[in-house]
Formats: structure tokens, C-alpha cells, sequence
């Protein structure tokens, strides 16, 4: 049996309850849709998606639906093909065509074909692994108890921080690293997880985790959900797609170049030692993003983003305003002062920022990786599964040290593979992957150390930041220059 990362025998009984009948009234012919109209079709009482050119109306199943409402209204009015394949057995494709009403003539982002020999293969053989370990792909057990931990130490942290030291800059500087550390392994660990449904069956449970990162670290969990689990995991490394490597328009230079897409301008050429730097925005960046995405732009790159509910509109400023209330108002009440709230408030903030940066940049931004195109007609030569062997990178996956401290980020090939899986497995799939990959001669990509990978990201954009008619130009001049010195 194939992988289950979200259905149980259960809850195929709720599908097949939900599906006994066509949601096409009798005689009723299918109707073509463009994806502009299916993309109207998003709102709680008339949600429709797309799967592989067919569109469905799953309107009346939203409610029942075994993975909570939550998910079917923030796929609503999308295509959701590598969304779905990801987070379902393949048996539910069956029961999914009972909501058919149509079909899809236009596409509005990439598409991938059907999934090959490799993608079968390697699905079935992590099923039987989980089968011979004789556990469930999201047993929360181990993760529960570092979720506890890193929570524990965060509220003890900012207790000592505030309520036990004097408040001098070298104890406000010492509680802020303890307190940075804490928020950081919470996203690599707690928000990520949550965000791919990979801790727990439970709906309450994901919408839990994931109301930390709205919380603790005053960002939008909705909007990261939309960037990262809707954007970046579907689209990886394509351009005009994955919201991850979305710069600025052509004609508008990007604080840094990363795809040859963009034009070239002489600051790139020392971007590899400017732009690291500049990571250290990254959260600052996203808290002010997050109000421009839901109530200025209604999307992130070219991911739209469908309204909010109330519940999670108020997730979002109860969060913004809870996060700024124990990070500054809390801490100039009991008597820190004014700047070493600031101080200790943006030092946090600088190196969580770099932590996470770095983190998730060396995954993908790298000399090692693909950026697939499609042609003309939108479509990739790949399947989805191959293409995300090929536009990542892992590292040091024989040490428990990165494993832990990077939530299992750096086995990135087995998280994109299977992101509703829990992270303390990835190990367990790597070994796996790789043998496939091997089997089947595709390219997967493992630099060995963290250190290798971080030279990789950084050579990315050292050679990124010369202009290939820069370069020409810079190689012409040193052989007339040799030329003259008669070498």
C-alpha cells in the first residue's frame, strides 16, 4: 500500500460517505473553466480546485473534509495537483473524481506530468519501510517532547532575562542570544512542522503548533503557509512561481541576483560579501510583508492569497500584538531601559534572522541545484518528484548535530519528497532516496558538510554577481594584457 501521510481507513470511509453521488446534477454536461474562474471559485460555500486539467467542486465535502476545512479553503480556487499528491495516498484520486464538474483550458502556473517509475518506486518503498518500523509517518511522540523543551527554555529564558538579572547590557546581550536560540529551533522544529501537517493527524493540533509562529514570532502563519507550502514546495527554484526566489521586476535590480533572468548590475559583483549581511533583515522583512500580502497585493510572488476567516484574522494581530507585548511593552514595564529593550529587541531579531536565513538558502540557492523552466506551453519535461531531487541540496546527513539543530533541514531532499512526514524520520528516508535515485540516474545532490554547502550558496552568488558578458569582457582584457607582457 502506498504511503498514507494523512488518510487512515477512517477517514476513506468519511471520503467515500461524502462522495457517494456526482456533484454533476443528472444529464448536466461538464463545463470548460479557465483558471481565472476556477480562482473566483474560493470561498467557504463555493470552493472549487483543480487537479491535472479537471476541476472540482468540493464545496459540500470542506466541511467533513478528514484534514479540517483550513486546508481546503487555502487551496480553494488553486490548482492543487502537487499539493494533493504530496499529502494523499493515491487511492484518494478515486473518490476525488466524484466532486468532477468540469475541466480545466487554461493554466496559470506550471505543470508537471504524471509521476513516473522513480516517483512509484521511491513512494512505495518508504511506505514499506514505515510498514517494517511499524509506526505512523506523523507519530508525534519525539517531537512533542523537543516541542516541549524549546518552549520550556524560551519562557524560562525571557523570565530570567527580565525578572532576575539587573537589566545591564551584557545581561540583556546574553539573555536575547538565549532567547534568539529558543525562537530559532521553534521554527526549524514547531511552525515548520505545523506547516506541513507532519506532527499529529489532528487538524487542532496543526492549527496549534502553527499559532506560534503568529504568536512568538509575530508572523503570519497564513501567509507562510501560502509562500512556503502552497509556493515554494510545488514550484521549487521556477521562476515566476516559487515565491522563495521572487525578486524585483526586470527593469527594477533586486538587492541581490540569483537567476540569470535578472539583470545584471555592477553591485553584484560584490554581493557575496554584502548580501549574507543583509539576511540579518529577514524577520523584520516578513512581519511588514505579511500586511502587504493580505491587504495590499492579495498574494505572495505569484501566489494568490485567498481572505482570511475571522479566526484568522484575528490569529494574525492578536499575534502581531501579543509578540510585540512580551518583547517590548513586558520588558519596559518591569524596568529594562528604553534602549536596552531596543537593543536586546532587534539583537534577536539579527541573529535569528541569519540563523534562518542561512538555513533555508543553502537547500536551493546553490551551484549544486537546477532551476527548471517550462516550455512555452507551461509545462515541465519532469515529473514533480524528480525535479525536487534535482533543485536541492543536502548536507551532513551522518551528523546528529545539524540534524537536530536545523530541525532535519538538512536532509532537504527527503522533506521536499515527503513534507507531511516527521522531521525525526528524514533520516530513515535519505538512505532510501538516494538508493533510488542511484536505481533510476537521477541527480541527487549531497555536499557533504554544512561548510561545503554554505560555500556552495555563497559561490552561487559570486558567480551569479558577473554578468556573462561582464566576464567575457574581464577574460578578453587579461589575455590582451598578457598579450602586451608577450606571455
Amino acid at each position: 500500500k502506498p504511503l498514507k501521510a494523512e488518510s487512515t481507513s477512517p477517514d476513506r470511509a468519511r471520503f467515500r460517505e461524502m462522495a457517494s453521488s456526482s456533484a454533476l446534477p443528472n444529464g448536466q454536461s461538464p463545463r470548460k473553466f479557465t483558471w481565472e474562474e476556477v480562482a473566483a471559485l474560493n470561498s467557504r460555500h463555493n470552493a472549487h480546485v483543480s487537479y491535472r486539467g479537471k476541476v472540482y467542486d468540493v464545496s459540500k465535502f470542506a466541511e467533513r473534509h478528514p484534514g479540517g476545512i483550513e486546508q481546503i479553503l487555502l487551496g480553494a480556487g488553486h490548482d492543487v495537483t502537487q499539493l494533493f499528491e504530496m499529502y494523499h495516498s493515491p487511492k484518494i484520486k478515486e473518490t476525488l473524481e466524484k466532486f468532477y464538474v468540469g475541466d480545466l483550458v487554461t493554466n496559470e502556473l506550471p505543470t508537471f506530468p504524471e509521476p513516473g517509475a522513480f516517483a512509484n518506486t521511491l513512494r512505495q518503498r518508504v511506505s514499506d519501510k514505515f510498514k517494517e518500523m511499524g509506526v505512523h509517518p506523523k507519530d508525534p511522540k519525539w517531537a512533542l517532547a523537543r516541542y516541549s523543551v524549546i518552549l520550556g527554555t524560551l519562557i524560562l529564558s525571557w523570565y530570567i532575562q527580565l525578572f532576575v538579572l539587573d537589566h545591564t547590557l551584557l545581561e540583556c546581550t546574553l539573555g536575547a542570544v538565549a532567547v534568539c536560540l529558543c525562537l530559532t529551533m521553534g521554527c526549524y522544529h514547531v511552525t515548520h512542522d505545523a506547516s506541513h501537517y507532519a506532527i499529529s493527524k489532528k487538524p487542532w493540533v496543526w492549527s496549534f503548533f502553527g499559532s506560534w509562529h503568529d504568536f512568538l514570532n509575530g508572523a503570519s502563519m497564513y501567509v507562510w503557509k501560502h509562500q512556503h507550502t502552497i509556493g515554494h514546495h510545488p514550484y521549487t527554484n521556477i521562476d515566476h512561481a516559487d515565491p522563495d526566489i521572487m525578486t524585483a521586476r526586470s527593469d527594477v535590480p533586486d538587492f541581490r541576483r540569483i537567476k540569470k533572468t535578472q539583470t545584471w548590475v555592477p553591485r553584484y559583483l560584490y554581493q557575496h560579501l554584502y548580501a549574507p549581511i543583509l539576511y540579518a533583515l529577514l524577520s523584520t522583512k516578513t512581519r511588514l510583508q505579511d500586511i502587504f500580502v493580505i491587504y495590499v497585493f492579495k498574494k505572495n510572488g505569484e501566489i494568490r492569497v485567498n481572505s482570511q476567516t475571522p479566526f484568522q484574522t484575528f490569529q494574525f494581530w492578536g499575534g502581531k500584538a501579543f509578540y510585540m507585548t512580551y518583547r517590548i511593552v513586558i520588558p519596559y514595564m518591569v524596568g529594562m531601559p528604553f534602549w536596552h529593550v531596543i537593543y536586546q529587541y532587534f539583537l534577536v531579531d539579527v541573529i535569528s534572522s541569519y540563523l534562518l536565513a542561512i538555513v533555508f538558502q543553502l537547500s536551493h540557492v546553490s551551484t549544486n541545484v537546477e532551476w527548471p523552466q517550462p516550455d512555452e506551453n507551461g509545462h515541465l519535461s519532469c515529473d514533480w518528484w524528480e525535479m525536487q531531487v534535482r533543485t536541492t541540496v543536502d548536507y551532513a546527513t551522518d551528523s546528529w548535530f545539524w540534524t537536530y539543530v536545523t530541525g532535519a533541514l538538512n536532509h532537504q531532499t527527503a522533506h521536499h519528497l515527503f513534507p507531511g512526514v516527521a522531521q525525526t524520520f528524514y533520516p530513515v528516508i535519505t538512505p532510501i532516496v538516494k538508493k533510488t535515485c542511484e536505481e533510476f540516474g537521477v541527480q541527487y545532490n549531497n555536499v557533504g558538510t554544512f561548510w561545503n554547502a554554505f560555500a556552495s550558496h555563497i559561490g552561487h552568488l559570486k558567480h551569479l554577481g558577473y554578468d556573462d558578458a561582464q566576464a567575457q569582457r574581464q577574460r578578453g582584457e587579461r589575455v590582451l594584457v598578457k598579450k602586451e607582457k608577450g606571455v
